[in-house]
C-alpha cells in the first residue's frame, strides 16, 4: 500500500517547468563559482601606478643593499670555519671509523682550503688571459715600430704584472684566514700566507682543525708558479722573436749605406742617342 502511494504522489505531482529548470543549473553554478578576489590580494594583478611605484621603492632600497653586501659577503668565510667542523664532524667521525686514513686529511682542510685554492686558480686565469692578450696587442705595435727598447719595456712589464697577479692570489688568501678568524691580525695572515703560498713554510702554527691549511696553500702556489712559469717560456720566445724582426729591420736600413755604387751619377749622355762614338769617328 505504500509504494502505491507514493507512486500516486509522484505521478500527481506536476513537471518543472522551462523557467524553473533553467534557474537550478544558473543556482548550482552560482555554488561552484570561486569567490572573487580583490585585486590586491595578487600583487601581478596591482594597477599600474601601485606597481610603478613599488619598483621606485625597490630602486631607492638597492644602494643600501649594495653597501650592505661587502659586509655580508665578509661574514661568509667566519661562519664558513665556525660551524663547518661541527657540521662536518659526524661525517668525519663516520669515515674515520670506515677509513682511517681520513684522518690525514680532515674533511673541513679540504673544503675550506679547496675552495679557496679554487678561486685562486680562477683568479690567475682570468689575470693571465688579460695579461697575454695585452702582450699580444703590444707586439703588433712593436711589429710596427721596431726598436730594442720597447722589446726590452714590455717583457719587464709583462713579468711585472706577474708578479702584481702572485701578490693579489696572497691577498686573496691572507682574507680567507683574517675574515675566517683562523688568523685575526692581516700582517700576521699576509706574513703566513706569503711563506705557505712560495713554498718557504712558516714557523705559525695553526690550530689542531686547520693544521692541515697550510700546505694546501703551498699546492695552490705551485699551480699557479707552473702556470705562470709555462705563460713566461711563451712571452720569453716571442720576445726573442721581436728582437729578431728589430735587428732584421735594422740591417734593412743599413744596406743600401754599405753596399758599393750605392750613389749614381747621372748620365750626360741626351735620351736618344747612343753612347757609343759612330763608326769612322776616329
Amino acid at each position: 500500500m505504500a509504494e502505491t502511494t507514493s507512486i500516486e504522489k509522484t505521478a500527481k505531482a506536476p513537471p518543472p517547468t522551462v523557467s524553473q529548470a533553467a534557474a537550478k543549473p544558473a543556482d548550482h553554478a552560482s555554488t561552484l563559482a570561486p569567490t572573487a578576489q580583490p585585486n590586491d590580494a595578487d600583487p601581478s594583478r596591482q594597477p599600474l601606478p601601485q606597481a610603478i611605484e613599488r619598483l621606485s621603492k625597490d630602486v631607492q632600497e638597492l644602494p643600501q643593499a649594495i653597501k650592505k653586501a661587502p659586509g655580508e659577503l665578509a661574514e661568509i668565510p667566519q661562519a664558513v670555519v665556525t660551524k663547518l667542523p661541527g657540521e662536518l664532524a659526524p661525517v668525519e667521525a663516520y669515515v674515520e671509523a670506515k677509513l682511517p686514513v681520513i684522518e690525514a686529511l680532515p674533511l673541513p682542510d679540504f673544503l675550506f682550503g679547496g675552495g679557496v685554492l679554487v678561486a685562486v686558480v680562477i683568479l690567475q686565469a682570468i689575470g693571465l688571459r688579460l695579461l697575454t692578450g695585452h702582450f699580444d696587442k703590444r707586439a703588433q705595435r712593436v711589429q710596427q715600430h721596431p726598436a730594442w727598447w720597447s722589446v726590452d719595456l714590455l717583457l719587464g712589464s709583462t713579468v711585472f704584472r706577474m708578479l702584481g697577479l702572485h701578490l693579489m692570489s696572497i691577498v686573496l688568501w691572507s682574507a680567507a684566514l683574517v675574515y675566517g678568524g683562523i688568523i685575526p691580525q692581516w700582517a700576521a695572515a699576509a706574513r703566513f700566507a706569503a711563506l705557505s703560498y712560495t713554498t718557504l713554510g712558516s714557523h705559525r702554527e695553526l690550530t689542531d682543525e686547520w693544521y692541515m691549511l697550510a700546505p694546501i696553500i703551498a699546492i695552490s702556489g705551485m699551480f699557479t708558479f707552473a702556470w705562470t712559469a709555462s705563460v713566461l717560456v711563451t712571452i720569453v720566445s716571442r720576445s726573442n722573436e721581436l728582437r729578431g724582426e728589430v735587428w732584421k729591420a735594422r740591417l734593412a736600413r743599413r744596406k743600401p749605406l754599405k753596399e758599393p755604387g750605392a750613389t749614381t751619377v747621372a748620365d750626360p749622355t741626351p735620351a736618344g742617342r747612343s753612347a757609343e762614338p759612330a763608326a769612322g769617328s776616329e
